[in-house]
């Protein structure tokens, strides 16, 4: 594998995203900010970022420690978004 291709795949690895749908095996078409839509069945899906972006912009000024328990995703991985400026957490 080239070096694009390991790193492409490090970020990939980063938020959790999957490539088959979990309901029926059809792939999954990437819609932008975390999204991904099953092209067999519909099925919408949320990687990680999906996951905490839809709940921050629901729940101004949560923590990251709410967004956690909330979301299932690690406070790690939130951090990581938060450092990469990929979300904005609290007030």
């Amino acid at each position: 594998m080239d070096r694009l291709g390991k790193a492409l795949e490090r970020v990939v690895d980063a938020y959790s995203r999957q490539g088959v749908c979990e309901v029926c095996g059809g792939k999954l078409i990437f819609q932008g900010c975390g999204e991904y839509v099953c092209e067999k069945c519909g099925d919408l899906v949320y990687d990680d970022y999906g996951k905490v972006r839809r709940y921050v912009e629901t729940h101004t000024g949560a923590s990251v420690i709410d967004t956690a328990e909330a979301t299932g995703v690690s406070q790690d991985a939130i951090r990581m978004m938060i450092r990469e400026h990929k979300i904005r957490i609290g007030s």
